[in-house]
């Protein structure tokens, strides 16, 4: 029988992760780009959002972070191919995975398992105490994946439009 995390190792060992700063926001551009048009189709609610949210938008949300606290982005390849994306940052002791994203053809094949795995540790080691994802609701698809990866809901945010 092959242990859950040889499995994983094994997987990994072909996958290169290329880990930085705010310096590689724009590399994951058109990434972050699918990854909000996943949440507008999942989106219960918010669709509008996520479709007129923008790249300048977000990427001065996350220089903002970056200059107050711990920033990483880690973007998984494989033979030069971009498979996905991790970015994480820590304030105050508390970690939050900011944006996950895996392209659907390398989706079941463990590469968000090891982004989040990697995104988990690099919070700890820059002093994380408390770690969260936010999803967007409606995509309970993500669900099951976050519990195996040890996260639990706590809350559900509501906003009025």
């Amino acid at each position: 029988m092959i242990r859950q995390d040889a499995l994983l190792r094994s997987v990994a060992d072909d996958i290169i992760l290329v880990a930085g700063g705010a310096e590689m926001l724009d590399s994951v551009r058109d990434m972050w780009s699918k990854l909000t048009r996943d949440a507008a189709r999942h989106s219960t609610h918010f669709r509008d959002y996520f479709h007129e949210k923008s790249w300048d938008e977000r990427r001065s949300e996350l220089m903002n972070k970056a200059s107050r606290g711990h920033f990483n982005i880690d973007v998984a390849t494989f033979g030069g191919r971009e498979l996905g994306f991790c970015i994480s940052t820590v304030m105050d002791g508390a970690g939050e995975v900011e944006s996950l994203f895996v392209e659907e053809c390398s989706r079941g094949r463990r590469v968000g398992e090891l982004l989040l795995q990697r995104s988990v540790e690099w919070m700890r080691d820059n002093g994380a105490r408390t770690m969260a994802v936010f999803t967007v609701y409606g995509n309970d698809d993500v669900l099951g994946f976050y519990a195996r990866q040890g996260f639990r809901p706590i809350s559900i945010m509501l906003v009025h439009e």
